[in-house]
């Protein structure tokens, strides 16, 4: 029997932790492996892709460890799971991951520089606003559920960019990389839609509660692995077709049947 939770809730999320790792660590294998199949000018983006999947590789190392040191056998209980691993990953990954978003467009150097000058702080004060939230910390007087509220304010903002700003800059794009880009920004969309479900399914002021906590984690993790490694393969794809659009030879290299 395990301390606060029951066999089967820790049996999935000790899974889902343990596939998020998997998930992350050979996807950052991959990409590294690969980035020598695109041309110099979009490599910077696989690398930032291949960054963003290291460091929630070590995150989700460090959750499953506090995982098993909370609910494992003689573990300390609920309190003892460190939620912060993942605020900490998702602090420095998701303005990464519009980093990567914008360098895979090879962009003017003035129109990339405003643009992430507008997204990576947003990114960033996003994460920081839902962390007091997730934690179910009152900060300031503030209860979680308007910290979760006031973190949706930078979310918005950054749909903004990325489907109105961005989508500018589009036209000179190839129908090709028009459509992987609108696939991008759609998935992107699905997948932070999943942490406000499971940030909610969470908010629970009685106390621990183990049914929000394992869809929590499950949640997450999911969105992670979607969003962290199917964006940074989607990321690579993009810096492909890029790649043969700018250079026969490279197309003829790569693609040819």
């Amino acid at each position: 029997m395990y301390t606060g939770i029951s066999d089967g809730g820790y049996n999935i999320v000790f899974n889902m932790l343990s596939l998020g790792i998997a998930s992350m660590l050979f996807t950052t294998t991959f990409l590294l492996v690969a980035r020598e199949r695109v041309l110099p000018r979009y490599r910077m983006a696989v690398m930032v892709s291949a960054t963003v999947t290291a460091i929630a590789a070590y995150h989700y190392f460090r959750m499953f460890d506090s995982f098993v040191h909370a609910f494992g056998p003689e573990g300390l209980g609920p309190a003892a799971y460190n939620v912060g691993y993942r605020y900490v990953d998702w602090f420095l990954t998701v303005p990464l991951l519009l980093v990567e978003t914008v360098a895979v467009l090879a962009l003017a150097r003035e129109a990339q520089r405003s643009m992430l000058m507008r997204l990576v702080p947003a990114a960033a004060l996003m994460i920081a606003l839902g962390y007091p939230g997730d934690a179910q910390i009152d900060l300031w007087g503030i209860t979680p559920p308007v910290w979760g509220l006031l973190s949706t304010i930078p979310f918005l903002y950054i749909l903004y960019v990325l489907f109105i700003e961005l989508g500018k800059s589009l036209e000179r794009q190839s129908a090709q990389v028009v459509r992987r880009i609108k696939e991008l920004r759609l998935l992107l969309l699905a997948t932070w839609g999943v942490y406000p479900i499971a940030f909610i399914a969470n908010m629970n002021a009685t106390g621990f509660d183990e049914m929000g906590f394992v869809l929590r984690e499950t949640g997450y993790t999911i969105a992670d692995i979607l969003a962290k490694c199917l964006f940074g393969l989607v990321i690579f794809s993009i810096a492909r077709l890029k790649s043969a659009e700018d250079d026969k030879e490279f197309a003829n290299t790569e693609f040819k049947n």
